[in-house]
């Protein structure tokens, strides 16, 4: 019924900027749940000036038309359009979406809600991947139930080989040239299944679909009023023509006959569950009405169905259709009142499965037994729940069933496959108790299921059919029998502990050969073992986080890993090795914490099994109580597992930070005289300590950048540089001012913090950052005329116990 108009509200005129992204929706008599719908958007993350919001008011007779006003007057990204009543969203929804400037276009109701971040993410998803339609995780509210097989997280999901046709309702997030460019728009003419028209045409013209599936974005209602217009009164016509349009657009538009077949068994399903169940159920339907559904039916079957669909459909679904192909309508008419899970337990008969639904083996309908048959159908279920190491030996526990099938007489195998297929190799197993998975899979008791857990033991080294496994990628795989019944899975890892811990043991040296065993997580999340290295080898990583001077000592703390192997198993030694000598030095570590940031700047396989460590190096004691002999000593991180031992040269996070750990430490031993310690990264990345000035020397490290007349008095003598010695003290630090022939002049140098004006010294040797390095500028009263201009000589000088460490003259004429 048309509906007189409400008063236009002028439209606000568009930002500058178009929008990210438009919300569409069209609202009809959506009070009190409107409010809620708006405030939803009003949350979102993505920000107000990145989005618009198009509502058309359909005509509403109870104030929505007036909410919207109200919002429209204080949110301003809110458009709103007054209409008439059109007699269904398709109208309202197309309007807005010819009036949109967004990106992408996101379909919204009127009675629902979206998550706060959920167009942030799904905008997020399309940029990320140029996508053209993306799927939000959907959620139920007021007792609606929402199906989440389609909501799997993917960035790019396969039409056919996916769960996202299952899904054809419009709150997704379309790229707004895909509607355009394609001329799809809702159907005017359909009040029902128009979402499916719309989803269906996008879907299939989209170059890439993605799935949000880690986050809520849409909260669809169940209302309470009872206002759906999917509960409307229809006539057989109306629930029939939808589907019927649907399966059409497939015929036309996707030519792949296996494609094709796929996507129309989806719609057989709909319109057995959807259309003909209830009206063969219900004696209600029975005459007129029912008759010309089974009509209406009839036709869609005779134009689209093929036996090739039958292992899309579920086997009641395809015993009830089987039935009104056959026009057994009776028959149909029993099972559309049957609830399956009222069934009695499968029976099995030489190695097939049957399920018991009415008319099974009934002489009286003489249905064949095929119908019946559920042995191809039957799906393998499984867990690893345990993976650990018992000395050289690797235990594997888990439990694994059929659908079904109560695991009486059950056997079941490891499966060591390589993975070229090629080579399998059998371990036994041993059964275990699983009174758990009764309780939650039984179905009240119709199953036992209470011998599924298995445990086996493998030997690396013997695994082979008693020899060793060949070096390679392992998959592990699970074969069990039930009742005669086989079935094969490759099994899945171990999933992450709610901790963050790593379920997966560590990898292993074995006797045999020497090989690197590994057992690991693929990509998919499957269980694999490597053996030799292959792929997952057992390297080490190693990486200084920090270094300073805490009294005479050097703190140096880090981290190190060993990949695959947990952190718990590992312990760390600091080694220090001498270039010249080939001397080395081992200190031990403290466990310490890690700063995680420096960490991801590393690469590592799988998950790093991190080990935090502190270690004091003291060079006058470090060599069994006595002083670092002179040399470069490279420092070297030592890890150590059970069976595995790797070392690895230590990388640093970054260099030496310049305000707490100056390039030179002058140290005095047992001889009273001073030594020359220096920590430094080299030009790839490591760090090295420099002991009795191999590469840093005093000329390197008190730097003359310059000195010449100051500008405003001809009779003083500016001179500048940067030193690099660690812990001077005041008045340590002196200037040497030779004038001519006169007596040298000592004067105190104050270093202060660098200012981007400071000269800058040339740099010997292999210094780097000396920009860093704390800076002075002295101001020297010289003497002079206009007939007596002698030459002025410098030199920095910082005297150590009885040693004098000095820099290169500068000679001033």
């Amino acid at each position: 019924m048309l509906r007189s108009a409400h008063r236009t509200r002028p439209a606000t005129p568009p930002s500058p900027s178009p929008p990210v992204v438009t919300v569409v929706m069209a609202v009809y008599n959506a009070m009190p749940y409107l409010t809620e719908a708006l405030e939803s958007l009003e949350r979102q993350t993505i920000g107000a000036h990145r989005m618009e919001i198009i509502a058309v008011d359909d005509g509403s007779t109870d104030g929505s038309g007036a909410e919207l006003d109200r919002w429209a007057d204080r949110f301003p990204p809110l458009r709103v359009i007054h209409q008439q009543n059109s007699g269904g969203p398709s109208g309202p929804r197309n309007r807005a979406i010819d009036e949109a400037r967004g990106r992408y276009v996101f379909v919204a109701d009127a009675d629902d809600l979206l998550g706060d971040e959920a167009l942030e993410r799904m905008v997020g998803m399309a940029e990320e991947n140029d996508s053209d339609v993306v799927l939000g995780r959907m959620a139920g509210l007021g007792g609606r139930e929402v199906s989440v097989l389609a909501f799997k997280h993917a960035a790019r999901a396969d039409l056919y080989t996916s769960n996202v046709y299952r899904s054809l309702n419009p709150q997704k997030l379309f790229r707004r040239s895909l509607l355009n460019d394609h001329g799809i728009r809702f159907p005017v003419d359909l009040w029902l299944g128009e979402d499916q028209m719309f989803c269906t045409e996008a879907m299939l013209a989209a170059h890439v679909i993605s799935v949000v599936g880690d986050y809520d974005c849409y909260y669809a209602r169940r209302r309470e009023d009872g206002q759906h217009l999917t509960l409307r009164d229809r006539s057989a016509w109306q629930s029939v023509e939808p589907v019927k349009r649907v399966m059409d657009l497939i015929a036309e538009r996707v030519t792949d006959a296996d494609n094709r077949r796929q996507l129309l068994a989806r719609h057989f399903r709909q319109i057995m569950g959807k259309v003909l169940l209830p009206v063969a159920a219900s004696e209600k339907f029975a005459g007129a009405f029912r008759d010309d559904t089974y009509r209406y039916v009839r036709e869609v079957c005779d134009t689209y169905w093929e036996p090739e669909m039958i292992p899309h459909l579920p086997a009641l679904t395809w015993l009830r259709l089987y039935c009104f192909l056959e026009g057994r309508y009776t028959q149909l008419e029993v099972l559309a009142r049957f609830e399956e899970h009222s069934q009695d337990p499968e029976i099995v008969e030489n190695g097939r499965v049957f399920r018991p639904y009415p008319f099974f083996r009934d002489p009286a309908a003489g249905l064949p037994d095929e119908l019946f048959e559920m042995t191809d159908r039957l799906k393998a279920r499984h867990a690893v729940t345990g993976a650990r190491w018992d000395g050289d030996t690797l235990t594997v526990s888990g439990h694994a069933r059929i659908d079904g099938l109560s695991t009486r007489d059950v056997a079941t195998r490891l499966l060591l496959r390589s993975r070229d297929g090629a080579r399998t190799h059998e371990l036994p197993t041993r059964h275990t108790p699983t009174p758990e998975l009764t309780r939650e899979h039984g179905k009240d008791g119709r199953y036992d299921l209470g011998l599924a857990g298995w445990e086996a033991t493998l030997d690396p080294d013997t695994a082979a059919d008693g020899r060793p496994l060949a070096p390679g990628v392992w998959d592990l795989w699970a074969r069990v029998d039930i009742q005669g019944i086989r079935r094969e899975i490759r099994l899945t890892a171990p999933a992450a502990t709610d901790d963050g811990g790593w379920p997966i043991p560590g990898g292993r040296i074995r006797a045999a050969g020497g090989d690197s065993v590994v057992p690991y997580r693929t990509k998919g999340g499957k269980f694999a073992l490597d053996i030799g290295g292959g792929l997952r080898p057992l390297t080490a990583q190693g990486m200084a986080t920090g270094q300073r001077w805490d009294g005479e000592a050097l703190r140096v703390t880090g981290a190190g890993w060993i990949d695959s192997v947990p952190r718990e198993e590992v312990t760390a030694q600091l080694v220090l090795r001498c270039r010249q000598s080939r001397l080395q030095v081992t200190v031990p570590t403290r466990p310490a914490d890690i700063p995680r940031e420096a960490l991801d700047a590393l690469p590592a396989h799988g998950v790093p099994a991190d080990l935090g460590f502190t270690a004091d190096i003291d060079p006058l004691t470090a060599d069994h109580g006595s002083p670092l002999p002179p040399g470069v000593w490279d420092l070297h991180l030592r890890l150590t597992a059970p069976g595995v031992t790797r070392e690895v040269r230590l990388r640093a996070a970054g260099a030496p930070a310049t305000g707490e750990l100056w390039r030179v430490r002058p140290l005095t031993g047992p001889d009273g005289r001073p030594r020359l310690i220096t920590p430094y990264l080299t030009r790839t990345g490591y760090l090295a300590l420099d002991s009795g000035g191999i590469y840093f020397t005093p000329e390197n490290q008190l730097l003359l950048a310059g000195a010449g007349r100051a500008p405003d008095n001809r009779r003083e003598l500016v001179v500048s540089g940067r030193v690099g010695v660690y812990g001077t003290p005041p008045g340590d630090l002196r200037l040497r001012l030779t004038v001519g022939d006169d007596a040298p002049r000592l004067l105190p140098v104050p270093l202060a913090a660098p200012r981007p004006a400071d000269p800058l010294p040339a740099v010997p040797g292999p210094e780097r950052d000396v920009a860093e390095w704390p800076a002075f500028s002295v101001r020297v009263p010289v003497p002079g005329g206009a007939f007596r201009r002698p030459a002025i000589t410098v030199r920095l000088e910082l005297p150590v116990g009885e040693e004098l460490y000095a820099s290169r003259p500068l000679t001033v004429n």
